[in-house]
């Protein structure tokens, strides 16, 4: 598997996928591309009244995921996805440079949690409550232990005080970067 990354305008990253796909079939070449991976994943949201919704949330908004079958037809293909509305780039180490396959551990975990949550909804309603010990799990934080300072609910997002260098520092994040501990 080649994965390669390419950069789009966010929030449109479904249409351009399906334009791609569109744009490879009309120039007879759609066997050059294995799959196109929008990185969405199924969550529950809180609705007015305390109902529960399923959404498809992109956790990595203006990118898209291309698994190209062979490494020969690049350039012409790089050609060709470019000339797709929205398309901005392949993306690649330096400016002008051809771009590089993704590494096995760049690709896997975008993999995982797009599967995972296709079989079972990530729960995006969790509540939290002050002074409850969380541990962040997700962003720049990741693995740092805390306790919620503050909620906000409608905003589904909370404030965390997290002990970097000795001294408790705030942070808030989406409830989905969080979990509970005991």
């Amino acid at each position: 598997m080649s994965w390669y990354a390419l950069k789009v305008r966010s929030s449109q990253e479904k249409k351009i996928a399906d334009r791609i796909l569109q744009a490879l079939q009309k120039a007879g070449v759609s066997h050059w591309v294995r799959d196109i991976l929008v990185p969405m994943e199924r969550v529950l949201e809180a609705r007015k009244g305390g109902k529960k919704r399923e959404k498809d949330k992109i956790f990595m908004p203006g990118y898209l995921f291309l698994d190209i079958a062979s490494e020969e037809v690049l350039p012409e293909l790089m050609t060709l996805v470019r000339s797709v509305p929205d398309v901005l780039y392949f993306v690649s180490p330096a400016r002008r440079a051809a771009p590089v396959p993704l590494s096995e551990s760049e690709i896997q975990p975008i993999l995982q949690r797009v599967r995972a949550s296709a079989t079972a909804p990530i729960d995006a309603t969790q509540s939290f409550e002050v002074g409850q010990l969380v541990r962040i799990i997700e962003g720049p934080f990741k693995d740092f232990e805390g306790y919620v300072a503050e909620v906000y609910p409608e905003k589904q997002r909370i404030q965390v005080r997290v002990r970097i260098f000795n001294r408790e520092t705030p942070v808030e994040l989406p409830y989905s970067q969080a979990e509970k501990r005991s």
